[in-house]
C-alpha cells in the first residue's frame, strides 16, 4: 500500500502527552502509533477529553495479580467525549494499537459498517487478537517487546487479509492531499466509482461517509495547523481562508462540534 501516512498527521487533544511509539517502516501506511502505560500508580479520577483523530484503536488491558486480561476496539468517532480514569490497582497495565482510518479493514474479521462511536469487545471484530498477541502481552516486560509481537501479528494478518478497493483508496488519497476540503463531483471523478459506489465502500470498510469523512480530515488538519503555530494572532484568519470556511465564527463552531472546545480553549489545554 502506498504511505498515505506521509500526507496526514492526526493528533489528539494533548498531542505531547500521549506516549506515542511510532511503528517500523513496513506498517507505516496502516498503523498510526503504539501506545500503552507501564504499572498504573494508584490516583484520583480524572477525566480527559478524546477529540474525533479519525483513528481506530485496539486496547488491550490485564491485571499481573489476577490474570484477568481483556479488550476494546474503539471504532471512529464524530463527536467529542469525556472518558473517565478511576483509580486502578497497580497492577493494571494497557497496550494499544492506533490503526489509521483507511487501513483497519485489512486487519479486521467483520464489515466495519457499524464502528461509529462504537466501544466493543475486540473479539466482535478481531476474533483471532487474544489467542495470537492479547494473552501473550502480559508475559512481555518492556514495551519494545510488545511492540514487536505485535507487528509481527500484524504483519501475518496482513498476508493473510484482503486487499482494499483501489477506487476507494483513490478517494482516499484525494481526500487527504485536498485536506478534506473536496466536492462530492470531484471525489468521484478521481475514485473513477459513482457516488453509491463510494458511499457503500465507505461505510463497509470505515464506518462513514466520504463527506463525514473530509470533515474529519479538515478538523484533523486545522487543529494541527493550530497547535503548530507558534503565535495564534492572525492564524484564524488564515485558517478561515485555507480551509474554505465563510467568516471566523463559522470555524469556531465547526471546531467546537468536533473539539468541544473552542480553538483558543482546546490550544490553552494542550500546552499547560
Amino acid at each position: 500500500m502506498y504511505n498515505l501516512s506521509v500526507l496526514y498527521h492526526p493528533i489528539t487533544a494533548n498531542p505531547a502527552g500521549g506516549g506515542e511509539h511510532l511503528p517500523g517502516r513496513l506498517l507505516q501506511p496502516y498503523v498510526r502509533c503504539f501506545w500503552g502505560s507501564g504499572a498504573q500508580p494508584r490516583q484520583p479520577q480524572q477525566t480527559e477529553i478524546i477529540i474525533p483523530d479519525s483513528c481506530m484503536d485496539i486496547i488491550w488491558e490485564w491485571d499481573e495479580q489476577t490474570g484477568e486480561a481483556g479488550g476494546i476496539f474503539c471504532g471512529i468517532n464524530d463527536t467529542p467525549f469525556e472518558t473517565g480514569q478511576a483509580a486502578q490497582p497497580v497492577s493494571v497495565q494497557r497496550f494499544a494499537i492506533r490503526f489509521h482510518f483507511w487501513a483497519v479493514h485489512l486487519f479486521a474479521d467483520e464489515p466495519l459498517s457499524e464502528v461509529l462511536n462504537v466501544h466493543a469487545p475486540v473479539e466482535h471484530y478481531f476474533r483471532s487478537f487474544r489467542q495470537e498477541l492479547g494473552d501473550r502481552l502480559q508475559h512481555m516486560r518492556t514495551m519494545t517487546e510488545r511492540i514487536a509481537a505485535a507487528e509481527a501479528f500484524l504483519l501475518r494478518r496482513l498476508e493473510q487479509g484482503s486487499r482494499s478497493s483501489d477506487g476507494m483508496m483513490n478517494a482516499v488519497h484525494r481526500l487527504l492531499t485536498s485536506r478534506g476540503i473536496m466536492t462530492a463531483g470531484t471525489l468521484e471523478s478521481s475514485s473513477g466509482l459513482s457516488s453509491r459506489q463510494l458511499e457503500r465502500l465507505f461505510r463497509q470498510h470505515i464506518g462513514l461517509p466520504p463527506k463525514k469523512v473530509a470533515d474529519l480530515i479538515r478538523f484533523q488538519n486545522v487543529w494541527l495547523d493550530l497547535y503548530r503555530s507558534p503565535q495564534t494572532k492572525g492564524v484564524m484568519q488564515d485558517i478561515v481562508f485555507n480551509y474554505g470556511y465563510s467568516h471566523q465564527s463559522h470555524l469556531i463552531n465547526n471546531f467546537k462540534k468536533f473539539a468541544g472546545r473552542t480553538p483558543l480553549d482546546a490550544l490553552s489545554h494542550a500546552r499547560r
